[in-house]
């Protein structure tokens, strides 16, 4: 399996997903606060960061793959937690195998699927089109540095440095039709709420107020229909594992 990942810390284990475009670098700042209590796997999506092939890039298919890597490094229990898509792979993990989840949180996850026009969109041909310009390498520093800006609650406090892992996370091979593959399968995605309720652990929902990828009332929705508890994060934006990550830590330990 050609899966890149960080494991790191002692003590009780919590596994993270990370979102598109990006890799499990995001958790960096979770890592470095919580090391000490727990230890932390941190994943590469497929196609992702340093990651090769290695599922499907379907919420559902990395999830049916990331349940032998999880036990193949020893862990049998775990906290969860999932940010944007990774919080849509969580979901459908925890669905499928809610005997290895003590607790789930996701933030900034768009489970609740896209626009009609989105996903039409998306299901085209000229999708992949649309994406081409990742490619053109002069372009991808300033281009990724302002999405990231737009996306950060408040711009101001965005450090440049933290370009360079999207920017290796974009090298990714195959990372352009992965992404592709992901969007689609956003659109395509259900939540499995019957699963999801029969489940024994705690769930919870942490948004940024000032997303504005995924704005705060689909989270409020969200945990609604999870019957989650429901954290909104003042000045925050959809990045919230590296503009909050103390609230990430928060939120997966009160559970």
């Amino acid at each position: 399996m050609a899966i890149h990942f960080r494991d790191s810390g002692a003590g009780e284990p919590v596994v993270l997903i990370h979102g598109l475009g990006a890799s499990h670098r995001v958790f960096d700042g979770v890592i470095t606060e919580g090391g000490e209590r727990h230890r932390f796997l941190a994943i590469d999506l497929p196609r992702s960061g340093r990651s090769k092939t290695w599922a499907e890039n379907t919420p559902e298919a990395i999830a049916d793959a990331l349940e032998p890597f999880v036990v193949a490094r020893g862990l049998s229990r775990f906290r969860l937690f999932g940010h944007s898509f990774g919080g849509l792979v969580a979901l459908a993990y925890a669905a499928k195998y809610p005997q290895r989840v003590t607790s789930l949180t996701v933030a900034s996850a768009p489970a609740l699927g896209l626009p009609p026009e989105a996903r039409l969109f998306l299901e085209s041909p000229m999708a992949p089109l649309s994406t081409m310009w990742m490619t053109a390498t002069p372009l991808w520093r300033p281009m990724v540095r302002n999405y990231l800006k737009w996306l950060w609650g408040q711009p101001e406090q965005f450090k440049d440095e933290t370009v360079a892992h999207y920017l290796e996370s974009l090298g990714a091979d195959g990372f352009l039709s992965g992404m592709i593959d992901s969007l689609r399968a956003v659109g395509r995605f259900r939540l499995p709420i019957e699963p999801l309720e029969a489940a024994p652990f705690p769930r919870r929902v942490l948004w940024g107020d000032k997303d504005p990828l995924v704005p705060v009332i689909h989270g409020e929705r969200l945990a609604t229909a999870l019957k989650a508890d429901f954290r909104v994060l003042p000045d925050v934006g959809h990045c919230v594992p590296e503009e909050h990550p103390q609230a990430v830590l928060e939120a997966i330990r009160e559970h």
